[in-house]
């Protein structure tokens, strides 16, 4: 009995050392959370969009930032997960992703000083029509966006990738990327990554894609590319297929603890 358990044990041994040699993903960094947040105002601003899952309190973000801080999460760059994805290099133990999408101009107001507060990281897409000339007044009951001056104020802690040009709007629950013709698409994605200076980075509108669509960014220069698809992500990821967790108004700081230590059961 106790030959065959030691057996079993240095098998297991055999077999530990085995997947460390051929796997490219670390014991300690299996999965990593790619965190996705679009519109952070004030609790006490928020009149017109209380119904709005998608609109985080600051308050929320505030607590949710100073909880990562604490206790000692890292914040990747797209450089970092560009390495661990293509090269297999190893990210830092308690590792997580913060993206925002559209391009809102709270993000500048209301998160930037959160995150230059603790050092993080992030990676906004915008819709590059919609950022403005100009700076413009705060409307706390309006879907304000970004000017071209915040988004250069900001690019110490932000780095900008594309959310289309003008392809964002929904008709017929399709996205103006998933029903314009390939050729428009693509017309639309070399303005938009020219107007942001990055051609790299690309989150698909509404989480919308295709075969068609994934081939053609990569043609043109995105080696990374975000849905709304539900889950984590390892070395073994589709880099043009990148799953975030979309993170509520209703999550409490336990469940923003569950997601991410990658451990948050979807329904």
């Amino acid at each position: 009995m106790f030959r065959v358990k030691k057996i079993r044990v240095c098998l297991m041994a055999f077999l530990i050392i085995l997947a460390g040699a051929g796997s490219v993903m670390r014991a300690d960094q299996p999965q990593m959370a790619v965190l996705l947040y679009h519109h952070v105002i004030p609790a006490a601003d928020n009149k017109s969009f209380l119904s709005n899952k998608y609109v985080l309190s600051r308050e929320s973000f505030a607590a949710q930032m100073e909880f990562l801080y604490k206790n000692g999460y890292h914040t990747v760059s797209s450089g970092e997960l560009r390495s661990f994805l293509y090269e297999k290099k190893p990210i830092p133990p308690k590792s997580v992703m913060i993206t925002f999408d559209d391009g809102y101009m709270s993000n500048y107001m209301f998160v930037y000083p959160i995150l230059k507060q603790y050092g993080f990281k992030a990676v906004i897409f915008a819709i590059t029509g919609n950022i403005q000339t100009m700076d413009q007044d705060y409307h706390p009951d309006i879907l304000d966006m970004l000017s071209w001056m915040q988004v250069a104020a900001s690019s110490d802690v932000f780095e900008y990738g594309s959310h289309t040009n003008a392809l964002h709007n929904i008709a017929n629950d399709q996205t103006g990327f998933m029903s314009a013709s390939m050729d428009s698409a693509r017309a639309d994605l070399l303005l938009s990554q020219r107007r942001i200076g990055n051609k790299k980075l690309f989150a698909y509108p509404s989480g919308q894609y295709s075969a068609p669509l994934t081939d053609m960014i990569r043609y043109n220069g995105v080696d990374l590319a975000f849905t709304i698809n539900k889950g984590y992500i390892n070395q073994g990821s589709n880099p043009l297929l990148l799953n975030r967790v979309t993170v509520y108004s209703n999550y409490d700081l336990a469940a923003f603890e569950s997601i991410v230590s990658c451990k948050y059961r979807y329904n």
